[in-house]
């Protein structure tokens, strides 16, 4: 199992309890989280990459307990109202700054960066300001970011969410060329559901 869930989960005082949660996922498999607003679909996946930790239960990625060195090596992530890219900066240059993060070889960060960058059709984007990139065009930097470093696993919440249609497509097309990655999406949309081995609804809060 590259993912495995017992028992999570997440309490936010006075009373707002998520789970318990239990799933499990092996390499290529690609799981949808389903509920209303506000059921924790994006605390899990916080809870995945080791950012929130779980008040009971257990996660592990490869192994590995969540939120350790060797955990978040395995995972890339595309939170939904990203704030952590320097809005002075073009989409390239931060792109390339968290490529040197997951690669200690400059070279190989660049080559990196150039790839994703192309195979998402990025080069518009990339030569922005991120201060003057619109929602969806900071959700596809976030994406193209999610995947550097050959990653096994991906957390995607609400990917689509401001996209329009060529780039849900390229999304999900770069996804389809990544057949043993696995994934972890929050959707509210059908045609994500389409892309999704398996459903997992959450309860309200």
């Amino acid at each position: 199992m590259l993912v495995s869930v017992e028992g999570l989960e997440r309490h936010f005082p006075p009373s707002k309890v998520i789970g318990p949660v239990d799933f499990a996922l092996r390499r290529g498999e690609r799981l949808a989280l389903l509920g209303a607003n506000g059921c924790g679909k994006s605390s899990i996946l916080r809870c995945l990459a080791g950012t929130l930790g779980p008040t009971a239960g257990t996660v592990s990625i490869g192994g590995y307990a969540a939120g350790t060195i060797e955990a978040r090596a395995l995972i890339g992530v595309s939170l939904s109202q990203e704030r952590s890219f320097d809005l002075r900066l073009s989409g390239r240059d931060n792109l390339a700054f968290f490529a040197r993060l997951r690669l200690s070889d400059r070279r190989a960060a660049r080559e990196a960066v150039a790839a994703i960058v192309e195979e998402l059709e990025l080069a518009d984007i990339a030569a922005e300001r991120v201060a003057n990139c619109s929602t969806g065009m900071t959700q596809q930097l976030a994406f193209a970011r999610s995947l550097l470093g050959d990653p096994q696993l991906v957390l995607l919440d609400e990917p689509t969410r401001s996209l329009d249609t060529d780039a849900r497509e390229r999304l999900w097309d770069a996804l389809g060329r990544r057949p043993a990655v696995a994934a972890v999406v929050t959707t509210h949309r059908e045609d994500d559901l389409t892309h999704c081995d398996e459903r997992l609804q959450l309860a309200p809060v």
